[in-house]
């Protein structure tokens, strides 16, 4: 099965979270989110990894999978990785489907009686990020000049004063 890519449309930061809106997965998650809605325990896995596109374009991506399901590879470009060293800061990513909570505010909408958020919280996003700098860490060391690999290495030596360690 060959799955889709999908890039964020919006990226910010919360008090407890880096957010990540994608309307494009409204539908293609309807099932997972309608497991959510209906109360079920949905156990979900993740993991970090770099590719390089067939454009040259190195993209570090969070792959997420669920039992019964399709799955998500969300792709992060170079002006995104920024919001890597906010993720192991704020431990939490919230990858959302639908505009209105933030166009509307989530204290409104949870108000309403049959509020249901299209999101999906992964807690400790961070886990896995030791693998992708050890990956960084290798192709620099065998492409060295490659302004974007270094600059990912770097940032994610950054992020080693943070909550995660680093080999």
């Amino acid at each position: 099965m060959q799955k889709q890519v999908v890039f964020p449309a919006f990226l910010g930061e919360s008090e407890m979270a880096v957010v990540v809106v994608i309307p494009s997965i409204k539908e293609d998650m309807a099932d997972i989110f309608d497991r959510f809605h209906s109360g079920e325990e949905v156990d979900y896995w993740f993991s970090w990894d770099l590719v390089l596109t067939d454009t040259g374009e190195y993209l570090v991506v969070l792959e997420v999978d669920w039992a019964q399901g399709d799955g998500l590879i969300v792709a992060f470009t170079t002006e995104m990785w920024e919001f890597l060293v906010l993720m192991v800061q704020k431990e939490n990513l919230v990858i959302m489907a639908d505009w209105n909570v933030l166009e509307e505010g989530a204290p409104t909408l949870v108000s309403e009686e049959e509020f249901k958020p299209y999101a999906l919280l992964i807690r400790d996003v961070h886990t896995g990020l030791d693998k992708l700098y050890d990956q960084v860490k290798e192709l620099v060391s065998v492409n060295d000049g490659i302004e974007e690999l270094s600059n990912l290495q770097l940032l994610l030596e950054g992020t080693n004063n943070q909550n995660i360690t680093l080999h």
